[in-house]
């Protein structure tokens, strides 16, 4: 009987449910952007125009220090901030839409290395 019940209640919490869709402009404005862009080109008008890419690193533990091998082991939060010309839109063209989140493994990423660094194995 409590199977039944529990059941008939999903049943109608089911039935009295909307379905609930994606803003559709977001979803054209997110098509029309990434359409034709192409991850690996940097994103500047002309190829030789420089990009600027803003780095900030914010310490958020500082985990040891090894005064002895001056080595210090932390965790970081790492910042990277630059203007890709590509990703620019009219928010009215597309109802109103001010921000998306797009992926990043689907828009250009600088290559920033760490050249001085201490490799922990675990």
């Amino acid at each position: 009987m409590l199977r039944l019940l529990i059941l008939a209640a999903v049943s109608s919490l089911a039935a009295g449910m909307k379905q609930i869709e994606a803003n559709p402009e977001a979803k054209r404005l997110y098509d029309d952007l990434l359409s034709n862009y192409n991850r690996l080109i940097r994103p500047v008008p002309n190829n030789t125009d420089t990009l600027t890419v803003y780095l900030r690193l914010k310490m958020s533990q500082l985990l040891e220090m090894n005064l002895k091998n001056q080595v210090m082991t932390t965790n970081l939060w790492v910042e990277q901030k630059w203007v890709d010309y590509k990703l620019r839109w009219d928010p009215e063209e597309y109802g109103g839409v001010e921000m998306l989140y797009v992926p990043s493994e689907h828009i250009w990423l600088p290559d920033i290395v760490l050249y001085n660094k201490y490799v922990i194995t675990f």
